[in-house]
C-alpha cells in the first residue's frame, strides 16, 4: 500500500524546527522528493506534509511521466497551490491530462495561485477556466498555445484576466485571440509577458492596466500603427523588455517616449540592419536623459550585419561615444563590442556588461574570428585608440578560405590587438595543419603583449610549436592555458622548455598533481598564476598547505578564483592581488 513505510523516531532537532522553517523547505523541493522522501523521514514530517498546502503539480504526457496516479492517491487537491498541465507529448499508450481531467473533481483545488498550460485540448481549456474565474485569491496564468480558440474560451479567458485577484499574465498565444480578449477598464495586473504582441495592442493593454509596473514581449509588431491612438504616458510602468526587435530605431525610441518613469530596460535587437540604426543608438546619451530620467538599469544585446570589411572605421566612433562621464561614470554602464566573422559573414555584437571586464572565457558569439573589447570605468573619451583582443579558430579560417566564404583582408581589420586566443577544437591536427602561417596575415603580432591556448579536453600542447610564434611576437610575456579538463601528456615538461621571453605564465582549470608538477619543475619564469572557474575558500586548500611547506610565496584573490605564485624571490607582491591568503 501507498502508506506503508518506516516511522524513523524523530531527533530533539527534528522536534525543535519551526514549522514555517519546514515550509519554506518545501518550497525548495519538487513533489517527488516531498512526497517519497520527505514524508517518509518521520511523523512530524509525515503530519506536515499532509498540512502543506503549496504543493506544485506537474502533469504532462511525456512517456516518463508515470508517477501521477501516485500523487493523486497521496495529496488532497485542497493543497495545491500551482498547477503545470503539458499537452506538448504525444503518447499514444497513455494521455495524463485526459486521466487528470477524468476525475471530474478540478472544483477541488481552491488553493490554486499559479496556473500553466501548455498545448491542451480547447474543452480542457474550458475546464480549468471556468474553475478559475470562480476562486478569489486566484494570481498568475500562463498560457502557451498558437491555435485559435472558439469565442466561448476567449469569453471564459477574459473572466479570469478581469478577476480583482490577478496579478500576472504570461500568453504565448496568436494575435488574434489578444484582440479577441476584453480588457478590463481597470485591470489588477502588476506583471504582463506577451510573446507576440502588436502596437495598438500594447497601448490598449497598457491603457486598460493602471496597476501594471513590468511588461515584456519579445516580438513586437510596429507595422500597420493607428495614428488615432492618442499619446498617453503610462506612468505605471517602471520595468520592461523587449525582444527581436525589428523595428527602428525612431519607432523604438517613440515606444519608449511613452514609458517616462521606466526604471529597469532590457532589449534585444539580433537583426539590425542599417549601421546608421547602431549609430542612432550609440547616441542615446541624451534621449535617455531627456525621456528616461529615472532608468537605472539598461541591459541590451544589439546585432548588426556588417558587409564585408565596410564601417570598420565606425566602429571606433561607436566605442567612443560610450566613453563618455554619463555612461562610465554616472551610470556606470559599460558595454562589450564582439566584431565576429563565419561563414554567414561579419556582424558586430553590442551587449551591456556590468563591469567592463573581459576575457577569453566569456560567452561570444559563434565565428571563427572574434575580437572583442569593452569600455571600462578608467576610460576616457580622448583615448581614441582600442585594446582588443582575438581569438582565432585557424583551422576553420583555412576551411572557410578554401569554400570562398573568406577572404583575407588586405589590411589589418583593428589595429592595438594586444590579446590572441587560438581556438583548438577537439579534432583539429593543429600541430601538423600549418594553418599557424595565416597568423601573421591576420594579425600584427609584434603588437601582441598576451597569448592565449584555448585547448579542448582531448588536446595537448607542444611548447616547440608555442616558441616558434613568439618569435614573431616579441613583446609577449604573459602566456596563458586553459582546457576543460585536466592538462594531459605532462605539460610539466613541455612549460619548462617555454620560451625565456615568457616571464608570466597562466593555467586555467589545472589539477592538483599537474600544478605541483610545473611548479617543481618551471624555474625560469617570475610567476605562475593557477585559475578555476568557481568560486570557494576551500578551492586551493591542498595546494596551498604544499606551497607553505614549500616556503613559495603566493597570494589568492578575494573571490578565490586565482592563486598566484611568485618564483623569483625578488618578486613583489603585486599591488592589484585583493587579498592575501594565510594557512592556520
Amino acid at each position: 500500500m501507498e502508506n506503508s513505510f518506516t516511522l524513523v523516531p524523530p531527533s530533539l532537532s527534528l522536534l525543535t524546527i519551526p514549522v514555517e522553517v519546514l515550509y519554506r523547505i518545501l518550497d525548495q523541493l519538487n513533489i517527488k522528493d516531498i512526497l517519497f522522501s520527505f514524508r517518509r523521514v518521520c511523523t512530524k514530517f509525515h503530519s506536515i506534509t499532509n498540512s502543506y498546502n503549496r504543493l506544485t503539480i506537474e502533469i504532462s504526457n511525456h512517456p516518463s511521466d508515470t508517477l501521477i496516479d501516485r500523487f493523486y492517491r497521496i495529496i488532497s487537491p485542497e493543497n495545491v497551490g500551482a498547477l503545470i498541465l503539458n499537452q506538448s507529448y504525444t503518447n499514444a499508450e497513455s494521455n495524463n491530462i485526459d486521466w487528470f481531467f477524468s476525475f471530474g473533481d478540478i472544483h477541488r483545488f481552491t488553493r490554486l495561485r499559479f496556473v500553466n498550460l501548455k498545448m491542451l485540448y480547447e474543452k480542457d481549456y474550458r475546464t480549468l477556466l471556468r474553475h478559475l474565474a470562480t476562486l478569489s485569491r486566484f494570481g498568475s496564468l500562463k498560457i502557451v498555445d498558437r491555435k485559435i480558440f472558439k469565442n466561448e474560451t476567449n469569453i471564459l479567458l477574459s473572466t479570469v484576466i478581469a478577476l480583482p485577484s490577478i496579478r500576472t499574465l504570461d500568453l504565448d498565444i496568436s494575435s488574434l485571440i489578444i484582440d479577441q480578449i476584453s480588457w478590463p477598464n481597470h485591470s489588477t495586473l502588476r506583471e504582463l509577458h506577451l510573446k507576440k504582441s502588436s502596437y495598438n495592442q500594447w497601448c490598449h493593454i497598457i491603457r486598460h492596466s493602471p496597476n501594471l509596473q513590468i511588461a515584456s514581449v519579445a516580438d513586437f509588431d510596429m507595422n500597420k500603427i493607428d495614428k488615432t491612438i492618442p499619446s498617453i504616458r503610462y506612468q505605471q510602468l517602471n520595468s520592461s523588455t523587449l525582444s527581436d526587435i525589428l523595428f527602428s530605431i525612431d519607432q523604438l525610441e517613440m515606444l519608449l517616449s511613452f514609458c517616462p518613469s521606466l526604471v529597469n530596460l532590457n532589449l534585444t535587437a539580433n537583426k539590425i540592419s542599417l549601421f546608421e540604426n547602431l549609430r542612432r543608438f550609440s547616441q542615446w546619451e541624451y534621449f535617455i536623459h531627456e525621456r528616461l530620467p529615472q532608468l537605472e538599469n539598461f541591459s541590451f544585446k544589439i546585432t548588426v550585419q556588417m558587409p564585408h570589411y565596410q564601417h570598420i572605421a565606425s566602429i571606433e566612433s561607436i566605442i567612443a561615444a560610450f566613453r563618455t562621464p554619463f555612461w562610465l561614470k554616472y551610470k556606470h554602464w559599460y558595454v562589450h563590442f564582439q566584431y565576429v566573422i563565419n561563414n554567414e559573414g561579419p556582424r558586430l555584437v553590442l551587449n551591456s556588461s556590468r563591469n567592463g571586464h573581459v576575457d577569453f572565457f566569456q560567452y561570444y558569439e559563434h565565428g571563427f574570428i572574434r575580437y572583442f573589447t569593452s569600455t571600462t570605468n578608467d576610460d576616457d573619451k580622448s583615448k581614441m585608440h582600442t585594446m582588443w583582443n582575438v581569438i582565432f579558430n585557424l583551422p576553420d579560417v583555412q576551411q572557410a578560405i578554401n569554400f570562398r566564404h573568406f577572404r583575407i583582408p588586405k589590411y589589418y581589420l583593428f589595429d592595438n590587438v594586444i590579446r590572441l586566443g587560438l581556438d583548438i577544437d577537439e579534432f583539429d591536427d593543429w600541430q601538423r595543419s600549418g594553418s599557424f602561417g595565416l597568423l601573421s596575415q591576420l594579425v600584427n603580432l609584434a603588437q601582441l603583449k598576451e597569448i592565449w591556448f584555448l585547448l579542448s579536453n582531448r588536446q595537448s600542447f607542444q611548447a616547440n610549436t608555442i616558441n616558434s610564434i613568439l618569435k614573431k611576437a616579441p613583446g609577449v610575456r604573459i602566456f596563458g592555458i586553459a582546457n576543460n579538463g585536466s592538462l594531459r601528456d605532462n605539460p610539466e615538461y613541455e612549460c619548462a622548455v617555454l620560451s625565456r621571453q615568457i616571464d608570466h605564465l597562466i593555467i586555467r582549470s589545472p589539477d592538483i598533481t599537474g600544478m605541483k608538477l610545473i611548479l617543481e619543475r618551471v624555474e625560469h619564469l617570475s610567476t605562475i598564476t593557477f585559475m578555476c572557474g568557481w568560486s570557494s575558500s576551500t578551492t586551493w586548500k591542498k595546494i596551498l598547505k604544499w606551497l607553505h611547506e614549500k616556503e613559495k610565496k603566493y597570494s589568492i584573490t578575494a573571490d578565490y578564483r586565482s592563486l598566484q605564485v611568485f618564483l623569483k624571490q625578488n618578486i613583489d607582491i603585486l599591488s592589484g592581488v585583493e587579498n592575501l591568503y594565510r594557512i592556520d
